[in-house]
Protein backbone atom coordinates (compact mmCIF):
# COMPACT_ATOMS: atom_id res chain seq x y z
CA UNK A 1 0.00 0.00 0.00
CA UNK A 2 1.20 3.57 -0.84
CA UNK A 3 1.80 5.72 2.17
CA UNK A 4 -1.23 8.53 3.03
CA UNK A 5 -1.05 11.05 0.65
CA UNK A 6 1.42 9.44 -2.04
CA UNK A 7 -0.79 9.44 -5.40
CA UNK A 8 0.26 6.88 -7.49
CA UNK A 9 1.53 7.74 -11.15
CA UNK A 10 -1.95 8.25 -13.40
CA UNK A 11 -1.01 5.22 -15.64
CA UNK A 12 -1.45 2.74 -13.00
CA UNK A 13 -4.66 1.16 -12.34
CA UNK A 14 -4.82 2.09 -8.62
CA UNK A 15 -3.82 5.76 -9.59
CA UNK A 16 -7.20 5.91 -12.02
CA UNK A 17 -9.55 4.90 -9.58
CA UNK A 18 -8.22 7.23 -6.95
CA UNK A 19 -8.26 10.07 -9.81
CA UNK A 20 -12.22 9.02 -10.35
CA UNK A 21 -12.49 9.13 -6.73
CA UNK A 22 -11.28 12.27 -6.38
CA UNK A 23 -13.87 13.38 -8.66
CA UNK A 24 -16.75 11.77 -7.42
CA UNK A 25 -15.51 13.31 -3.84
CA UNK A 26 -15.32 16.73 -5.47
CA UNK A 27 -19.02 16.27 -6.59
CA UNK A 28 -20.78 15.33 -3.51
CA UNK A 29 -18.58 17.99 -1.74
CA UNK A 30 -20.08 20.45 -4.27
CA UNK A 31 -23.94 19.37 -3.79
CA UNK A 32 -23.11 19.15 0.36
CA UNK A 33 -21.98 22.60 0.31
CA UNK A 34 -24.93 23.57 -1.16
CA UNK A 35 -27.57 22.02 0.95
CA UNK A 36 -25.59 23.76 3.77
CA UNK A 37 -26.07 26.80 1.85
CA UNK A 38 -29.65 26.57 1.93
CA UNK A 39 -29.80 25.11 5.16
CA UNK A 40 -28.14 28.31 6.64
CA UNK A 41 -30.95 30.65 4.70
CA UNK A 42 -33.59 28.85 5.65
CA UNK A 43 -32.68 29.33 9.22
CA UNK A 44 -32.01 32.84 8.62
CA UNK A 45 -35.03 33.22 6.95
CA UNK A 46 -37.05 31.41 10.48
CA UNK A 47 -35.00 33.64 12.70
CA UNK A 48 -35.86 36.41 11.21
CA UNK A 49 -39.72 35.67 10.92
CA UNK A 50 -39.83 34.75 14.66
CA UNK A 51 -37.99 38.40 15.34
CA UNK A 52 -40.78 40.15 12.80
CA UNK A 53 -43.76 38.27 15.15
CA UNK A 54 -42.13 39.80 18.11
CA UNK A 55 -41.47 43.10 17.25
CA UNK A 56 -44.96 42.79 15.85
CA UNK A 57 -46.02 42.28 18.77
CA UNK A 58 -44.07 44.71 20.61
CA UNK A 59 -45.30 47.15 18.27
CA UNK A 60 -48.72 45.95 18.95
CA UNK A 61 -48.46 46.53 22.57
CA UNK A 62 -46.76 50.32 22.10
CA UNK A 63 -49.57 50.95 19.97
CA UNK A 64 -51.92 49.80 22.11
CA UNK A 65 -50.41 52.00 24.77
CA UNK A 66 -49.00 54.53 23.40
CA UNK A 67 -52.09 54.71 20.56
CA UNK A 68 -50.69 56.32 17.64
CA UNK A 69 -46.79 56.96 18.38
CA UNK A 70 -44.11 55.36 17.95
CA UNK A 71 -45.96 52.44 16.43
CA UNK A 72 -44.75 53.63 12.80
CA UNK A 73 -41.06 52.93 14.01
CA UNK A 74 -42.03 49.36 15.09
CA UNK A 75 -44.45 48.44 12.14
CA UNK A 76 -40.95 49.08 9.53
CA UNK A 77 -38.94 47.37 11.31
CA UNK A 78 -40.93 44.24 11.94
CA UNK A 79 -41.94 45.29 8.00
CA UNK A 80 -37.22 45.24 7.73
CA UNK A 81 -37.33 41.93 9.06
CA UNK A 82 -40.28 40.70 7.09
CA UNK A 83 -38.56 41.38 4.09
CA UNK A 84 -35.52 39.80 4.93
CA UNK A 85 -36.98 36.37 5.92
CA UNK A 86 -38.83 36.40 2.61
CA UNK A 87 -35.67 37.40 0.74
CA UNK A 88 -33.73 34.33 3.04
CA UNK A 89 -36.44 32.03 2.15
CA UNK A 90 -36.58 32.15 -1.50
CA UNK A 91 -32.76 32.46 -1.72
CA UNK A 92 -32.70 28.88 -0.04
CA UNK A 93 -35.59 27.71 -1.83
CA UNK A 94 -33.82 28.20 -5.16
CA UNK A 95 -31.33 26.71 -3.85
CA UNK A 96 -32.31 23.65 -3.18
CA UNK A 97 -34.48 23.30 -6.41
CA UNK A 98 -31.36 23.65 -8.21
CA UNK A 99 -30.93 19.94 -10.70
CA UNK A 100 -27.85 18.48 -9.23
CA UNK A 101 -24.63 18.49 -11.21
CA UNK A 102 -24.05 15.24 -13.02
CA UNK A 103 -21.41 12.53 -11.71
CA UNK A 104 -18.36 13.24 -13.71
CA UNK A 105 -17.40 11.06 -16.11
CA UNK A 106 -14.38 8.38 -16.20
CA UNK A 107 -13.67 9.10 -19.46
CA UNK A 108 -9.96 10.52 -18.90
CA UNK A 109 -9.34 7.41 -16.46
CA UNK A 110 -10.82 4.69 -19.72
CA UNK A 111 -8.71 6.33 -22.00
CA UNK A 112 -5.85 5.96 -19.76
CA UNK A 113 -6.15 2.68 -18.54
CA UNK A 114 -7.16 1.59 -22.29
CA UNK A 115 -3.59 3.08 -23.30
CA UNK A 116 -2.05 0.78 -20.13
CA UNK A 117 -3.56 -2.32 -20.44
CA UNK A 118 -2.29 -1.56 -24.18
CA UNK A 119 0.73 -1.39 -23.30
CA UNK A 120 1.35 -4.12 -20.79
CA UNK A 121 -0.13 -6.36 -23.22
CA UNK A 122 2.31 -5.23 -25.87
CA UNK A 123 5.24 -5.54 -22.93
CA UNK A 124 4.11 -9.36 -22.54
CA UNK A 125 4.41 -10.30 -25.75
CA UNK A 126 8.03 -9.22 -26.01
CA UNK A 127 8.82 -10.16 -22.60
CA UNK A 128 10.58 -13.76 -21.74
CA UNK A 129 9.72 -14.32 -18.29
CA UNK A 130 5.57 -14.05 -18.11
CA UNK A 131 5.60 -13.98 -13.53
CA UNK A 132 7.17 -11.13 -14.17
CA UNK A 133 3.68 -9.34 -15.52
CA UNK A 134 1.51 -11.03 -13.33
CA UNK A 135 -0.24 -9.14 -11.00
CA UNK A 136 -1.35 -9.53 -7.62
CA UNK A 137 -4.43 -10.24 -6.01
CA UNK A 138 -5.08 -6.60 -4.89
CA UNK A 139 -4.76 -5.84 -8.29
CA UNK A 140 -7.00 -8.42 -9.75
CA UNK A 141 -9.69 -6.95 -7.17
CA UNK A 142 -9.05 -3.56 -8.55
CA UNK A 143 -9.43 -4.40 -12.11
CA UNK A 144 -12.86 -6.44 -11.21
CA UNK A 145 -14.26 -3.18 -9.65
CA UNK A 146 -12.83 -0.92 -12.26
CA UNK A 147 -14.59 -3.28 -14.73
CA UNK A 148 -17.65 -3.27 -13.10
CA UNK A 149 -17.97 0.24 -12.55
CA UNK A 150 -17.60 0.69 -16.36
CA UNK A 151 -20.22 -1.22 -17.16
CA UNK A 152 -22.51 -0.07 -14.75
CA UNK A 153 -21.56 3.78 -15.98
CA UNK A 154 -22.29 2.43 -19.54
CA UNK A 155 -25.57 0.85 -18.93
CA UNK A 156 -26.92 3.62 -16.93
CA UNK A 157 -25.80 6.39 -19.62
CA UNK A 158 -27.32 4.09 -21.93
CA UNK A 159 -30.21 4.03 -20.01
CA UNK A 160 -30.52 7.89 -19.64
CA UNK A 161 -29.77 8.32 -23.35
CA UNK A 162 -33.01 5.90 -24.01
CA UNK A 163 -35.48 7.74 -21.93
CA UNK A 164 -34.35 10.63 -23.25
CA UNK A 165 -35.50 10.17 -26.48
Amino acid sequence: MAPAGHILPPRSLSGLLQSYGQQVRGWTGRIAFRYILAGIFLLAAGASIVAAIGVGLAALFRWIDINYGTTFAYGGVAGLLIVLALVSALTGLVLLKQPLPSLPSPRKQIKTAGRTVASEAMLAVSAPHKALLKADPATEIMIGLAAACLAGWLVTSRLGRSRAK
